[in-house]
């Protein structure tokens, strides 16, 4: 009888580890089920020296880098939704990637640590000549052109009308590479017959050309060289921008920034991605992802579309030379 009764208590707990098995594993399932359902190919934010970055994925994904023509936390706001559509056609989930600098956006893309980017016009052409070069896929049209400008801006209550009304003043450049945050307004010095280097008071680098416009509005700075399609956007998001600054200078049109490939990108990945782009506005969720960004459709690059450019780059390398 005791036998009998040991026996049975043995079954009984062995019955019952099998069904807290059973519970334990459905319960893991649950869970990986639920993360699989909220998460596909999703693309998580955060900021970590520097960067912003999203958990990696199960597989390498695509990097995509912009440079920092807006500041860290406005490109995570403008470019979420264009990523996260980049990451739903391609069926590859893409990780968006920042550095404090166009020069380190280059060399992200020159050593191959990053397959896509959106760069400046002036960091573009500074690429081209080499066994580095980057091929420009696909160029952004906002309000039916390829072009924009660079802008002088200061204060209206300043009195300033003119760029040489800023000698000896203080001014804000945006980045080394810019075209229209430095290399433009440098080469138009040299036209007028300064010296960029001495021409104002105090100078710095601002990184990001809201960055810059923020400098004027606060007065830490009395002018600035600005993106015009920064300007436009910041304006239309605040209104009261446009009634506190004046352009006392615009450029002629320049060709616009380009979205870039690096170099050996596998063939099949860089048509995928270069079709993508070109065929965005042709679907209602491309539409609004291009719309978060003011962007119309994007197309191939003109012919001709960076001579200007090209020429400015030029102007501002000889004024360089002359001024080491």
């Amino acid at each position: 009888m005791q036998g009998s009764t040991s026996g049975t208590g043995d079954a009984k707990s062995g019955s019952n580890r099998l069904v807290l098995a059973i519970i334990a594993t459905a319960g893991l399932l649950i869970v990986v089920l639920v993360w699989l359902v909220i998460c596909p190919h999703a693309v998580r934010v955060r900021l970590r020296h520097g960067d912003v970055v999203a958990p990696r994925p199960p597989e390498s994904p695509i990097r995509l880098a912009v440079a920092p023509v807006l500041s860290p936390e406005r490109t995570v706001e403008d470019y979420y939704h264009f990523s996260r559509y980049l990451s739903v056609r391609l069926q590859h989930p893409v990780l968006l990637v920042q550095r404090k600098t166009y020069g380190e956006v280059n060399e992200l893309l020159r050593q191959g640590n990053v397959h896509v980017g959106i760069i400046c016009t002036g960091a573009y052409l500074r690429m081209q000549g080499g066994a580095d070069s980057l091929e420009a896929v696909a160029v952004p049209v906002y309000s039916g052109g390829m072009v924009y400008y660079s802008l002088i801006v200061v204060r209206k209550e300043s009195g300033t009308s003119s760029m040489e009304d800023l000698r000896g003043r203080r001014f804000a450049f945006t980045d080394p590479l810019s075209l229209t945050g430095f290399a433009y307004p440098s080469a138009l010095l040299t036209d007028l017959g300064y010296d960029p280097r001495t021409f104002f008071s105090a100078q710095i680098f601002t990184h990001s050309h809201d960055g810059s416009l923020r400098s004027v509005l606060d007065g830490t700075m009395d002018g600035a060289a600005v993106d015009s399609l920064v300007y436009d956007f910041e304006v239309q998001r605040d209104p009261s921008i446009g009634e506190r600054l004046r352009i006392v200078h615009r450029s002629p049109p320049l060709g616009i920034s380009p979205v870039v490939l690096a170099p050996g990108l596998d063939p099949k990945l860089r048509d995928a991605i270069k079709t993508t782009l070109l065929d965005m506005n042709k679907d209602a969720e491309g539409r609004r992802a291009l719309e978060h960004l003011g962007i119309q459709r994007f197309e191939e690059p003109a012919p001709g579309l960076y001579e200007n450019a090209a020429e400015i780059l030029r102007k501002a390398q000889v004024c360089k030379e002359r001024n080491p």
